[in-house]
C-alpha cells in the first residue's frame, strides 16, 4: 500500500519539476562569469571548472564571460556552451 502511495505522489510531483539551464565548459581552463537572475538587484560571480557541466539559472539569467565581456540571455531550458572562449546559447 506504502509503495502506490509513494508512487502517485511522485506521478504528481513530476509537473512541478523545475528546470534549469546548462552550462557546459569544453575548454582545458576554468571562466570567471557574472550571474544576472530576473527579479534580482544583484550579480553574482561564478567560476566554471574546466571540461565541466552544471545546471544553473533556475529561473532563467543573463550570463557575462568576463575573459571577454560577452554576455548571453539564457532561458531555464537553455544550454550555454564554452568553447574556445566563446560562449553559444542552444535551445533544446
Amino acid at each position: 500500500m506504502s509503495r502506490r502511495i509513494l508512487a502517485m505522489a511522485m506521478i504528481l510531483a513530476l509537473p512541478c519539476t523545475a528546470w534549469a539551464a546548462s552550462l557546459r565548459n569544453t575548454d582545458s581552463q576554468a571562466y570567471n562569469l557574472m550571474i544576472t537572475e530576473p527579479n534580482r538587484p544583484y550579480s553574482t560571480s561564478y567560476q566554471v571548472v574546466e571540461n565541466s557541466q552544471v545546471e544553473i539559472c533556475f529561473l532563467g539569467c543573463t550570463m557575462t564571460l568576463l575573459a571577454t565581456g560577452q554576455t548571453v540571455e539564457v532561458g531555464p531550458q537553455d544550454t550555454v556552451v564554452i568553447d574556445d572562449g566563446a560562449m553559444t546559447v542552444t535551445n533544446p
